[in-house]
């Protein structure tokens, strides 16, 4: 006689949210939600444009959940999105798999999105494949930012075992203009440059004129203190990290982007 495990609960989860712009407004133009995926909006600070803050209401992502999220902005509209918290991707169970997060990012003509979720945090043991595509078409303005956490270190916690398959695309229209994947499976990769890092923050912008982006950008990031960072440009497209322990990474993605943005980020950053 054989027995196998108990086939365990997976969330599958998914969240769609568009903007137009209408009478001279940016408003909401389509909304669609799956647990445990949800999607708030917060009044925004005056002048400011509307925000779509996502959250997961499991608490955290496990082995074998799989999520989707969408947005998309239309021909002149702007607004923000970002997420309620850290996300908290959990040690897989035993035969659990890995879990899956597909992002879809959306930005039409004259539009702008800033897409800014906080951290992911990838506890020990934890497996994640993430597939971020964002396409861009000419006029549109995208600034998006992606940060991970492996291991909990404030708890002492290192990233020794698990997996993280973080993938980013760039496409205009007809065309593929910037690709990246990082993999780390099992022990955080010194050698490949993390040194003592546990966190790693990649913030990515398409415009038509990016050059004056670039420099900005630049001249902030030389400035970064407790972290390394640098930028670059490939293909048109703005591409920066910022790399160190997780607490101090945080606080310099902060800095440079409200530098950057001229503007606070959005209040869940800062409850």
């Amino acid at each position: 006689m054989t027995t196998s495990s108990p086939r365990l609960q997976r969330a599958s989860g998914e969240s769609r949210v568009a903007f137009d712009l209408r009478e001279g407004k940016t408003r909401l133009a389509d909304l669609y939600q799956r647990d445990p995926c949800r999607v708030l909006f917060p009044e925004p600070e005056p002048g400011e444009p509307p925000q779509a803050v996502m959250i997961t209401t499991s608490g955290g992502v496990t082995g074998g959940d799989s999520l989707k999220m969408s947005v998309e902005v239309g021909p002149h509209a702007e607004a923000v999105a970002t997420t309620q918290a850290a996300e908290k991707i959990y040690r897989a169970a035993k035969n659990g798999g890995h879990c899956t997060i597909d992002v879809d990012v959306r930005v039409a003509e004259g539009a702008t999105l800033d897409w800014l979720p906080q951290e992911t945090i990838v506890f020990e043991g934890a497996q994640l494949k993430r597939r971020t595509v964002a396409e861009v078409v000419e006029g549109g303005s995208l600034l998006a930012c992606e940060m991970v956490v492996l291991g909990r270190g404030a708890s002492g916690e290192r990233f020794t075992r698990g997996l993280l398959l973080d993938s980013w695309s760039v496409r205009r229209p007809g065309r593929l203009v910037w690709t990246d994947t990082l993999r780390v499976e099992g022990e955080t990769p010194t050698g490949a440059g993390f040194g003592a890092a546990n966190a790693l923050a990649t913030v990515i912008g398409v415009w038509d004129a990016p050059q004056p982006h670039f420099e900005r950008a630049r001249a902030l990031l030389e400035a970064a203190q407790d972290v390394r960072a640098g930028v670059t440009l490939v293909n048109g497209v703005l591409v920066a990290r910022i790399l160190g322990e997780a607490t101090m990474v945080r606080r310099a993605t902060i800095r440079f982007l409200t530098d950057f943005r001229g503007r606070r980020l959005p209040r869940v950053w800062h409850v």
